[in-house]
């Protein structure tokens, strides 16, 4: 199974690239201390920073994985530059489009002593409605049919609630596949236009659907009426407890990671989200796509980094997922 899986993941089914937007882009700063005090002066043992945002750690991973990929959204200023400049190093394949306002920065403060990650994120630029209009046309030259496109994250100010919900019905009227990874309002308009593949969080399916993830008659229900809209699977991450995946007709599915010590959590759900599309681009059926994605969240789990995983380690990991159906 894990030769079959992550054996060949250099070739798509159709040399399609996956496309993973990053609307709100950021570098992210990872802040290592020994101990963390507040109201106190705190000394940094180490900084690492990389080009982040949701939508560019999905699209670091899924390159990682061997798949082709495309990273777009909007940079602006020196951080945007930085953040492009980070992409070309490292090989991504992107196409961005330029603002006018800065692009922000996210810090990731890690507190070695308590084993405790605590998160500072900026909320964004704001985007001009022709800035808005220039991504529009960007993003529908990008949707081709068959191939496979990724939304995560928040929406910079600017861009209004239903942009995630307009970016899916673009995809959908060409023939493309979207996952969505996002939350609140987005969210809730998102579904409605019917992309592919739908991933709250735990706490995310609980705002929005008012009822506990664990409930698995409330998973169900929920992936019927996303059903009405289009969307193919619902998939909850549970954290370490791994996610719930689950189809419009009832079928349902339990993936759980092995038990590891975990490094950094920070990223895995986009990587989670990375494994995934890759899994789904490359025809492999629902328990192995699952198998596959839960390995990749754990990879991230296991290294200091965020968004970034071997395709080595996924695959030891892979035999080890247990994916039940329910």
């Amino acid at each position: 199974m894990a030769e079959r899986i992550a054996g060949n993941m250099t070739e798509g089914l159709n040399g399609l690239p996956i496309v993973c937007a990053s609307l709100n882009t950021a570098i992210d700063k990872q802040l290592v201390l020994p101990a963390l005090h507040l109201g106190e002066v705190n000394r940094i043992s180490n900084v690492d920073a990389t080009a982040g945002g949701k939508g560019l750690n999905v699209a670091r991973v899924a390159k990682s994985l061997g798949a082709p990929v495309m990273a777009t959204g909007f940079a602006g200023g020196s951080n945007g530059s930085w953040i492009m400049n980070k992409l070309q190093e490292i090989g991504l394949e992107h196409q961005m489009i330029i603002i006018e306002q800065e692009s922000r920065i996210c810090l990731n403060i890690i507190d070695e002593g308590g084993r405790r990650s605590t998160e500072l994120l900026e909320p964004g630029p704001g985007i001009s409605l022709e800035e808005k209009e220039r991504f529009i046309a960007l993003w529908r030259s990008l949707c081709v049919s068959g191939s496979w496109l990724t939304l995560s994250g928040s929406l910079p100010r600017g861009l209004g609630d239903s942009f995630y919900a307009q970016l899916i019905a673009e995809a959908k009227l060409a023939g493309a596949n979207v996952v969505l990874d996002t939350s609140g309002t987005p969210l809730g308009l998102g579904v409605q236009s019917g992309p592919h593949t739908v991933k709250p969080n735990e706490d995310e399916f609980r705002q929005w659907c008012g009822s506990n993830p664990r409930d698995y008659a409330a998973v169900r229900l929920a992936a019927v009426r996303l059903g009405e809209y289009g969307v193919q699977t619902l998939i909850v991450s549970l954290g370490a407890d791994g996610c719930l995946a689950a189809k419009p007709d009832g079928q349902l599915w339990l993936a759980i990671p092995p038990t590891i010590q975990p490094v950094n959590t920070v990223g895995c759900g986009d990587s989670f989200v990375a494994g995934w599309t890759v899994a789904c681009s490359r025809g492999l059926d629902i328990s192995a796509a699952l198998q596959f994605a839960v390995a990749v969240g754990t990879a991230n789990a296991m290294t200091p980094g965020t968004g970034q995983v071997s395709l080595a380690a996924v695959a030891e990991l892979v035999p080890r997922v247990t994916v039940t159906r329910l």
